[in-house]
C-alpha cells in the first residue's frame, strides 16, 4: 500500500503539501493540487484514517454525489438518504459538483479509495470510468433519478419521467392548447430525453405539430430557464403553453415572464416537472409534477444497505409514482 511519502515523491512536493491538499486546509497552488491528486489516484493512496477504518471493517459512511445541492429536489433526496443511513448507524458524505465533470471524477476517485462504504449518484455526467472503478473495488453503488445508458447493470431509483411528462402535457392539450413549447434539459441527460419524449408523444397522439423553435434547451439552473424562456417570448408567434423540464428552469422562466409583462395563465400557461414547497404559494400557484424526493432518497439507501448485506435483490431498479398538482398557472388559451 502506498504511503504519503510515495505520493509526495511522485508529485514532486513535500508530505506537508500532500496533507494540506487531502485535508482541504491551507491554500495550495492549482498546479501542485493537480499533481498531488493525480499521484493519489495513480498510486491508489489510502490515508491512515481510512486504512484504520478499513481494518475495523467499514468506514460507516455513504457517499452522495450530486450536481446541485441547491436544487430543492436534490436536498430532499439527500435528506431521505440520510434518514435511512442513520437507521443503519451510518452518516452521509455529500459532494456537489456544480455540473463540473472534472470535479465529479475527482469525487468518485476519492470514494473509490474506500473513503465510503457505498455510493449514491445524482449527477449530470456519465462519470463512466469513475463508476467502473467503484464496481471494481466492490463498493455498492446506486443511481438516483437518472442513469447513463452504458451503465444499465447498476440499480436505479427513479420515477417514470416519460409517462409523467406525457400526462402533464395531455392536460394542457385537454384545456385546448394546440401550440405548445418546452424548456428542456441538456440533450445528453437521460431524464431530459425522457421528458422531451413524453412531451412529443402527447402532442403527436393529439395530432399536433411541435414547432422546432418552441423547444429550447436550458442549462440546469434558474439562469438557463430565464434565457430559454426569453427565447420563447421573442418568437413572433408564441406558444400558448410551456412545459418546463424541472423546477429550477421554471423559476428562471417565471422571472423572464414577469420582466416581459406576460400574464400567467392569461397569456401563457406553465407546467413544470418537480414541485417545490413554494409553488402552491406564488401568484399564481404553479401546476407541477411532484416526485417523492424524500422517498427516492430512502429507497436509494435501502438498495445500498441491502447490497452491503449481500442481498443481490438490491440490484433491481425501483420506480416510484408521481403526483400531478393542478394549480392556477394553467387555463384555456385566450381566457
Amino acid at each position: 500500500m502506498a504511503s504519503i511519502r510515495d505520493v509526495a515523491k511522485a508529485a514532486g512536493v513535500s508530505t506537508a503539501t500532500v496533507a494540506r491538499v487531502l485535508n482541504g486546509g491551507a491554500a495550495v497552488s492549482p498546479d501542485r493540487t493537480e499533481r498531488v491528486l493525480r499521484a493519489v489516484e495513480e498510486l491508489d493512496y489510502v490515508s491512515h484514517g481510512v486504512a484504520a477504518s478499513l481494518s475495523r471493517g467499514r468506514t460507516k459512511l455513504v457517499g452522495l454525489l450530486v450536481s446541485d445541492i441547491a436544487n430543492p429536489f436534490t436536498a430532499q433526496v439527500a435528506r431521505g438518504l440520510e434518514d435511512e443511513a442513520v437507521r443503519h448507524g451510518y452518516q452521509v458524505l455529500i459532494a456537489s459538483s456544480d455540473f463540473d465533470s472534472e470535479r465529479e471524477a475527482q469525487v468518485l476517485a476519492s470514494f473509490a479509495r474506500r473513503t465510503v462504504d457505498a455510493v449514491a449518484l445524482l449527477s449530470s455526467s456519465g462519470v463512466g470510468e469513475g463508476v467502473a472503478r467503484l464496481v471494481r473495488n466492490g463498493i455498492p453503488t446506486v443511481f438516483v433519478d437518472r442513469r447513463p445508458p452504458e451503465l444499465g447493470d447498476i440499480p436505479l431509483v427513479r420515477t417514470d419521467s416519460l409517462g409523467a411528462a406525457r400526462e402533464a402535457v395531455r392536460y394542457l392539450i385537454d384545456l385546448g392548447h394546440t401550440d405548445l413549447g418546452m424548456i428542456s434539459g441538456p440533450a445528453g441527460m437521460p431524464t431530459a430525453a425522457q421528458r422531451l419524449a413524453g412531451f412529443r408523444e402527447a402532442c403527436q397522439s393529439a395530432g399536433l405539430t411541435v414547432r422546432p423553435e418552441c423547444v429550447r434547451e436550458g442549462f440546469l439552473g434558474t439562469q438557463g430557464g430565464y434565457e430559454a424562456m426569453c427565447e420563447v417570448l421573442d418568437l413572433g408567434s408564441r406558444p400558448t403553453a410551456v412545459f418546463s423540464f424541472n423546477n429550477m428552469l421554471a423559476i428562471g422562466a417565471l422571472q423572464a415572464v414577469r420582466e416581459r409583462g406576460v400574464r400567467i395563465p392569461a397569456d401563457l400557461s406553465l407546467v413544470t416537472f418537480d414541485d417545490t414547497d413554494l409553488f402552491p404559494f406564488v401568484d399564481p400557484p404553479i401546476t407541477a409534477i411532484e416526485q417523492p424526493a424524500h422517498d427516492i432518497g430512502t429507497q436509494a439507501g435501502r438498495v445500498l444497505f441491502a447490497r452491503l448485506d449481500g442481498d443481490e435483490t438490491g440490484g433491481e431498479d425501483v420506480v416510484l409514482p408521481t403526483k400531478f398538482h393542478v394549480r392556477g398557472s394553467c387555463d384555456r388559451p385566450g381566457r
